[in-house]
């Protein structure tokens, strides 16, 4: 929405009085609507900075339900009567997005394309991935964002290919109350499948009708949540205490360098309830139900089977053992009020039986720290939940969302710093250590 926005401060005849009325006029001739409105307070005309400090605060405080956040103003009057004009609105200001801010890659990219489709913003990245070997848009970041414009409508005057350093997108355009849709994207390598979910679901969480979304790519890579986490810990998550309905399903495995998997994403499959975002609290994790271990193997070291799960069964002996083309560690823990999973996927194409133990090594580690912390929401969920709990804070000013986790993640310190452009006055988050630093409750 659109505003031709014009404030009038009436201060009356007596300069410095405490009383004066503030007239807000949206809109032009017959279809204008007028708002009045006395404030008690000292408020000197005279100078401009002054004036527009206050109109700060009143937009700010008074108007919330009218703009979208704070017009652009210009001080063209003096006097008895001041006015101050605007023809720009929030979603006509440009949200200007440094890619190479605190970890620099593709959280930044994905979050803020989100944000600029769900807000219905203008964006513009720089610097896009600026501090890596191969800086630029990746395959599977141009392919989440291309797909992510397809479903939303959403437009770009840049010139998107692989490689680029910048670029900008509108969202403007974008219409509320759409129908679900069943599409594919495909990634085109063995880029994450999990991560086009994060671009891409939020949006999908707000159509009125099933979605379903046919992902190509890689669904077990590095640096990316797997397919097993996605199903064990993410979609648990998001369904029972964000109150969402969603499924996934993996027709196909797809594994570095060649990728090809193939993995489905449902959306309010059952009810095709549109919902909204949420609030939640995850801040007690209850007692310790189950520890399931999944061992993924090559060919080469499926024979030492029996070392690696005897080295394992001190923690379960729940294992699952896979032969696959890549080797990695996985534990998944179930609590009575929360899911969590921690692991470890060995990097190159011939990992030795060192890699394994190594694996092993770390994710005991990690389950044993976490145990010993009030963590409820582990390392690899707490970036992925800042979203949904900005945008619950942006629809539901009125409630609170809350989570216990470990240290938070460069991922995570991106995701605050993302909704922090866009969301500005509407939404801060507030971090405190708990528990002698080993836990921080992570509150908005």
């Amino acid at each position: 929405m659109k505003f031709n926005f014009s404030l009038i401060i009436n201060r009356g005849k007596i300069p410095g009085a405490k009383k004066c009325q503030v007239e807000v006029v949206f809109g032009k001739g017959r279809n204008s609507k007028r708002i009045f409105m006395r404030l008690r307070g000292v408020i000197d005309l005279a100078a401009a900075s002054s004036v527009i400090n206050f109109v700060d605060r009143f937009v700010y405080e008074h108007l919330t339900g009218y703009l979208e956040g704070l017009c652009d103003c210009s001080w063209i009057g003096g006097g008895r009567r001041t006015f101050l004009t605007s023809v720009k609105n929030m979603d006509e200001v440009m949200v200007e997005v440094d890619g190479s801010h605190g970890e620099g890659g593709g959280q930044i990219i994905r979050n803020a394309v989100a944000y600029a489709c769900l807000l219905r913003r203008k964006l513009r990245v720089t610097n896009i991935r600026a501090g890596r070997p191969n800086p630029g848009l990746a395959s599977q970041h141009l392919e989440s964002i291309l797909a992510l414009l397809r479903l939303t409508q959403a437009s770009s005057p840049s010139r998107l290919a692989k490689g680029v350093t910048e670029f900008e997108l509108d969202g403007t355009c974008v219409h509320g109350k759409k129908d679900g849709v069943y599409t594919t994207v495909d990634l085109k390598t063995a880029g994450s499948t999990s991560l086009c979910i994060q671009c891409i679901l939020p949006y999908l969480l707000t159509l009125t009708s099933p979605s379903q979304i046919r992902i190509i790519g890689g669904t077990h890579v590095l640096k990316a949540p797997n397919f097993d986490y996605l199903s064990r810990i993410f979609v648990p998550t998001m369904n029972r205490f964000l109150n969402y309905n969603i499924d996934i399903r993996m027709d196909r495995p797809g594994y570095f360098p060649r990728g090809g998997g193939v993995l489905k994403l449902f959306v309010n499959r059952e009810d095709g309830k549109s919902p909204t975002f949420n609030h939640f609290s995850l801040i007690e994790r209850g007692n310790l139900v189950e520890v399931h271990a999944i061992l993924n193997l090559t060919p080469k070291l499926a024979s030492r089977t029996n070392e690696f799960c005897n080295k394992i069964s001190a923690d379960t002996r729940n294992i699952e053992v896979r032969t696959v083309s890549y080797a990695s560690v996985e534990y998944y823990l179930i609590f009575d009020k929360s899911y969590v999973g921690f692991y470890y996927l060995a990097e190159g194409r011939n990992p030795s039986a060192s890699d394994v133990y190594t694996g092993i090594d770390y994710v005991k580690n990690r389950l044993e720290c976490f145990l010993k912390s009030s963590a409820v929401v582990d390392e690899f969920m707490q970036d992925q939940l800042i979203m949904y709990m900005a945008l619950a804070k942006f629809y539901n000013p009125e409630g609170s969302s809350e989570m216990y986790t470990g240290p938070l993640t460069d991922h995570t310190t991106s995701a605050i710093h993302v909704s922090n452009l866009f969301l500005q006055h509407k939404c801060s988050f507030v971090v405190t250590p708990i528990d002698n630093g080993n836990t921080f409750s992570v509150k908005v």
